[in-house]
This record gives structure tokens, C-alpha cells and sequence, in this order.
């Protein structure tokens, strides 16, 4: 469930930043703007592979609060792309150009 959960927020805000959304979260505007996609992504395995490396000694209940809370805003995200528009393909120029 951790790596879904943190595979879905990374997947769905790296795709709601590509279509113009802003991100709202200070910790990974801080991530985004020291390192990049990169960086978020980068930072975001790194907080998995921790996780999964400890897991037995992570108590259920932080582990289930935590998955609940990124999966929270996975659907959060997917929210809000569902309201953006498309992202322009390849030679198409975006509405506000």
C-alpha cells in the first residue's frame, strides 16, 4: 500500500504541476523548488524505500494513517486534474497563448 500510495501523489502531482496546477504543500515546494521533478520524485523513493526498510517496526497505525493521508492526496490531485485543461500536444499551443 506505500508504494501506491506514494507512487499515486507523485504520479498525479507531476502531472497536475505539468497542466498548471500549483502546489499547496510547503515540504514539497521546498523539494520542487531545490531539486525539481527530479528532486520530488527522487525524494519521494527515498521516503518509500525507508519506509519499506523499517516497515516491521513502523507501528500499524502510523503506517495506515500515512497511506491514508498520500492516498488522501493522490485523490486530491486526480480531483483537480479532472478539472484542468488538456495538456496541448505536440505543435498545439495552449488556450492562453
Amino acid at each position: 500500500m506505500v508504494v501506491a500510495c506514494q507512487t499515486a501523489d507523485t504520479v498525479t502531482t507531476v502531472k497536475g504541476l505539468q497542466r498548471g496546477a500549483r502546489e499547496l504543500n510547503p515540504v514539497v515546494l521546498a523539494i520542487l523548488s531545490a531539486g525539481g521533478v527530479a528532486g520530488l520524485v527522487a525524494a519521494k523513493a527515498g521516503v518509500t524505500l525507508l519506509v519499506l526498510q523499517h516497515h516491521a517496526e513502523i507501528s500499524t497505525g502510523v503506517l495506515a494513517t500515512a497511506n491514508v493521508i498520500t492516498c488522501g492526496a493522490a485523490v486530491h490531485n486526480a480531483s483537480v486534474l479532472s478539472k484542468l485543461p488538456p495538456k496541448p500536444g505536440p505543435g498545439e499551443k495552449a488556450e492562453s497563448e
